[in-house]
C-alpha cells in the first residue's frame, strides 16, 4: 500500500519533478505547504506553481456527481485527458515543450481512493495529440 509522502520540500529547482517520487502519494495540502502556494487555483485540474517550469495536472478518473464529467483515463504510459471546458489552459499543454515546461501528472482513480484525498505522482508526461473541440481531449505520453 502506498502511503502519503512523509516529507516534501522545494529544492529550488525550476522543475518540481526533481522533488517528487514516482508512485508516492501527495495531497494538495502537502504541495501547498512545500511550495508556499497560496493561490486557490491549485484546487483545479491544471496548476502552474509560481516561478516554476512545471505544469501540474490533477486527474481523477471517476468523478463525483457534483463535478464536470470529464473523460480521463490512464492506461499504461498513455493518459487521455480532457482540458478545461473553456479551453483556457489548453495552450499550456500544447506548447509545454517549446516553452521548456514539464507536465506533471498526479492521478487518482476516485476522490476517496487515497488518504487525505491525495494523488499518486505518476511522473512527467509529454503532449502527443489533441482533438480540437471543447473540452479538448489530449493524448499525453509518459516520458
Amino acid at each position: 500500500m502506498t502511503h502519503l509522502a512523509h516529507s516534501l520540500s522545494d529544492s529550488g529547482s525550476a522543475y518540481t519533478s526533481t522533488d517528487l517520487k514516482i508512485g508516492q502519494l501527495y495531497s494538495r495540502k502537502q504541495l501547498k505547504s512545500a511550495y508556499g502556494i497560496l493561490d486557490a487555483t491549485i484546487n483545479t485540474g491544471v496548476f502552474r506553481p509560481s516561478g516554476k517550469k512545471s505544469i501540474w495536472l490533477f486527474v481523477t478518473e471517476v468523478k463525483s456527481a457534483d463535478r464536470t464529467p470529464y473523460r480521463d483515463k490512464l492506461e499504461g504510459d498513455t493518459l487521455t485527458w480532457q482540458g478545461q471546458t473553456s479551453g483556457r489552459t489548453d495552450h499550456l499543454i500544447k506548447d509545454h515543450r517549446q516553452n521548456d515546461d514539464e507536465l506533471i501528472v498526479f492521478f487518482r482513480k476516485h476522490k476517496n481512493a487515497n488518504p487525505s484525498y491525495s494523488f499518486v505522482y505518476e511522473g512527467t508526461f509529454k503532449y502527443v495529440d489533441c482533438c480540437e473541440r471543447y473540452p479538448t481531449t489530449f493524448t499525453l505520453s509518459r516520458t
